[in-house]
């Protein structure tokens, strides 16, 4: 009997030691969430840059109503220089737009934008006849007008869709998602109340480029109050390409993976973001493209679209990942452009149906989207 309980006990205290030893499963790890909510966002200067170029598209859009603008005022806007806001707040931001602008070659740069401030200054001081080929002036259609240079090019359009790309598209593709701002040299340890690591609040910066609210998902944009990309990534959401949701997507990912220390997954969330971003520019530009098609008999809706088209055609330079290749982009942007002394600058007298929609099955051949390229 003694022997028994002995082995009794000693059954007993293995199976207590075994159980101790079992893993149990961990409550602890993070889930990622379905919004931008994380602790210690702030993307103040981002946004104090959107809240710049929306006043700069104002002042661009006065010749459209008969009244010149104001060329000093738009540099100075453009640098924040001389207090030229009429937000306060604004000239006294420590933030400025051309700081940021893209300025190598090869693509609409700070001083390209600046030709084109200056020339609508110019060309609106001089005038303020009605539009027609060779011409500048203002064109209307039913209640809205458009001013265009001679070659019917709004300046207006060329600016703000060209700084999206040339700030916001730029700085989020080739700054704030690569290894400079996200990398393993960036300190991802060290919190700031407020504004998180210096490698969360880079990521914060990028999202706030963006122009969205935290909350936003593929399933709520139709009622969400949107700004620049944010706003034209819906263009593919509503032909069903869910551009909302996987720009959102990546954009929780790489913040969720920072805080959590992960950088494979941080990494991954970067490069696919670039991707789902890149094809804003895609879905919208094909999108004007069919409405400058649609409109093709009506000088002022189809300049206005081809404007916006041209520019988000060449925000595609400012991803040094695009899947489009140069020999390609570059001939479609000769589609909406003539030689002038040996530039290639933007152009739409020449521009007809057919061009316009070699434009469109080119890219939509490059990105796969030839089973939507007629509903954006």
């Amino acid at each position: 009997m003694k022997r028994l309980s002995l082995l009794l006990m000693g059954a007993v205290l293995f199976a207590s030691s075994c159980k101790k030893d079992d893993p149990t499963p961990d409550d602890t790890t993070p889930t990622q969430p379905s919004a931008y909510s994380f602790a210690n966002v702030s993307y103040s200067g981002q946004t104090t840059r959107l809240d710049m170029l929306a006043e700069l598209t104002t002042e661009m859009k006065k010749p459209a109503t008969g009244v010149a603008a104001d060329g000093t005022v738009m540099l100075n806007m453009f640098a924040n220089t001389n207090n030229p806001f009429a937000d306060g707040a604004l000239n006294a931001a420590t933030k400025e737009l051309k700081n940021k602008c893209y300025s190598g070659t090869g693509a609409m740069s700070e001083t390209t934008f600046e030709y084109y401030m200056t020339r609508l200054a110019s060309l609106s001081a001089a005038g303020m006849g009605t539009w027609m080929p060779g011409s500048a002036g203002i064109a209307t259609s039913g209640t809205k007008s458009y001013y265009f240079d001679e070659n019917g090019v709004e300046y207006a359009q060329i600016v703000e869709k060209g700084l999206m790309g040339a700030v916001f598209y730029f700085q989020i593709s080739e700054n704030y998602t690569r290894e400079g701002k996200i990398g393993g040299a960036v300190d991802n340890t060290t919190v700031t109340e407020g504004k998180g690591t210096d490698m969360e609040h880079h990521w914060d910066e990028a999202f706030g480029y963006f122009g969205g609210t935290v909350d936003l998902t593929e399933g709520n944009y139709a009622d969400q109050t949107l700004r620049y990309h944010a706003k034209y990534a819906k263009k593919g959401s509503e032909a069903g390409l869910e551009t909302v949701g996987n720009v959102m997507y990546q954009f929780i990912k790489g913040r969720f993976a920072i805080s959590n220390k992960n950088p494979a997954d941080r990494d991954a969330a970067a490069t696919q973001l670039r991707k789902e971003y890149e094809l804003i520019m895609v879905t919208t530009a094909i999108h004007y493209i069919n409405g400058s098609i649609s409109n093709f008999g009506d000088d002022a809706k189809r300049n206005h679209e081809l404007s916006e088209a041209y520019a988000f055609i060449a925000s595609l330079h400012y991803n040094s990942d695009k899947l489009i290749s140069d020999a390609d982009l570059t001939q479609v942007e000769d589609y909406f452009s003539e030689d002038m002394g040996g530039f290639m600058v933007p152009s739409f007298l020449n521009v007809s149906v057919a061009t316009l929609n070699l434009a469109k099955d080119k890219l939509s051949m490059v990105y796969g989207l030839d089973s939507v390229k007629d509903t954006l």
